[in-house]
């Protein structure tokens, strides 16, 4: 009689143990699935003066499903897709942030200079030598052009900006395009302030291009 008394509690544990459980998992799942956790806002972080995109472009790249999207079932994959094909940006950090909001931090590429290409149109370039994006007034044109190069060539014309910048001795005198002529070889435009207007000059590098960039400058 003691064996099955004892049978008999072992097998009511069980049952109250799997009840709880079985009940546990259903509020967790009844609780995930309520509207307390309904995505309703999303917000991007703090932008740059001069970005290239702003909030309300940002979002409509992420499309991130508003009202209609649980926060626990949310994939960030798609949306971090959507946001990285875009070609000015770089980088992209999305969160979760409970009980209702996706918090989206991007990072800009940095345009260091402007690429002519042999059609004349006029793109921007990041510093890994890319062109990724067409100019806009949105972000600073105040950058120097490069004229004539291959696109397998920029990283040179890089590497002279970057020496220019490096190695000038007079802060008024601003590297304004970096050239590759088929006659003279690279050529580098420099504009100054002369009596209340801009003067411009060449400094001609020559085809020495293959050798010692900073030695060219020095």
């Amino acid at each position: 009689m003691s064996r099955n008394t004892d049978t008999k509690r072992k097998f009511w544990m069980i049952v109250m143990s799997l009840t709880a459980f079985i009940a546990l998992v259903s509020g967790t799942i009844g609780i995930m699935n309520s509207n307390l956790f309904t995505v309703r806002v999303v917000e991007v972080n703090d932008l740059p003066e001069l970005s290239p995109l702003d909030a309300q472009e940002i979002l409509n790249i992420a499309k991130v499903p508003v009202e209609t999207t649980n926060l626990f079932s949310l994939k960030l994959d798609g949306i971090k897709n959507r946001l990285m094909a875009q070609p000015w940006i770089k980088g992209v950090t999305i969160a979760k942030r409970f009980p209702q909001t996706v918090s989206i931090a991007v990072e800009f590429r940095k345009p260091v200079c402007i690429y002519q290409a042999a059609t004349g149109a006029l793109s921007y370039v990041d510093s890994d030598g890319n062109p990724f994006v067409g100019i806009n007034l949105k972000t600073d044109a105040n950058l120097p052009l490069i004229v004539g190069f291959e696109k397998e060539h920029i990283p040179l014309a890089l590497d002279l900006i970057r020496d220019w910048s490096k190695y000038k001795l007079d802060p008024d005198f601003v590297l304004s395009s970096v050239e590759m002529n088929k006659d003279l070889g690279i050529r580098m435009m420099v504009t100054y302030p002369l009596r209340g207007r801009v003067g411009r000059t060449w400094i001609e590098l020559g085809s020495g291009y293959g050798s010692d960039v900073e030695a060219l400058l020095l």
